[in-house]
């Protein structure tokens, strides 16, 4: 299977991990550059991917990462890097997905739904999210996806397309300040949750779902 450089990754850099196991230390990523879920992972499952060539995480057979809703269990959790996403259901965490100090994290494809916590977080780091669909989030506090602290991130993208927020508990996309809004937005449809829209957003919703608007197949 291929990863970011369009070649193939070898057994040696291959992690693949099973329904009912628990996902890789930070240690044991060491010359790996993807890893395969396959079925769902559970348990809690706060994982830290530090400063490292490009990583892939490509989900099978309905991939899913489950945090189980503990306390604080932020089930994919990315620290620097380039981090790529595809395929892959993430659940039951505070927040499911965490991007922070500094990098780019990249999705695919990706399911951010009812995590108790906020649905994504992204603290200082670059970003492309596309054919994302976060909904269900918040269940106990946060929000579907939270923006802040973008002025200090990486040169890198920017970018929410053809992705669905709809129906959190709290925000569907809350900019913290006017300088954590999005460089660039298309096809993002953001409905139905408790406020769509934090007013430090400056970008508005494309409406009703279509080929472009809304999370594609």
């Amino acid at each position: 299977m291929a990863h970011q450089d369009a070649r193939c990754a070898s057994d040696a850099e291959t992690i693949v991990v099973a329904t009912g196991h628990t996902l890789p230390a930070v240690g044991d990523l060491t010359g790996k550059r993807l890893v395969v879920v396959r079925g769902t992972a559970s348990g809690v499952l706060t994982w830290t991917l530090a400063t490292q060539p490009p990583m892939s995480i490509v989900g099978q057979s309905s991939g899913t990462i489950n945090g189980n809703g503990v306390s604080g269990a932020t089930p994919v959790h990315v620290t620097g890097g380039d981090v790529y996403i595809r395929n892959l259901t993430i659940t039951g965490g505070s927040p499911g997905l965490q991007a922070d100090g500094g990098g780019v994290v990249r999705l695919d494809h990706v399911s951010v739904i009812n995590n108790p916590g906020a649905g994504i977080l992204i603290d200082g780091s670059a970003f492309d999210i596309r054919n994302a669909t976060v909904t269900g989030n918040g269940t106990s506090v946060g929000e579907g996806t939270r923006l802040k602290n973008l002025s200090t991130a990486p040169t890198g993208p920017r970018s929410i397309t053809l992705s669905t927020v709809s129906n959190n508990l709290g925000y569907g996309i809350l900019c913290l300040t006017t300088s954590d809004d999005p460089a660039t937005t298309s096809g993002v449809l953001v409905s139905g949750n408790l406020t769509d829209f934090s007013l430090a957003c400056n970008f508005t919703s494309c409406g009703t779902a279509s080929t472009t608007c809304g999370a594609q197949p």
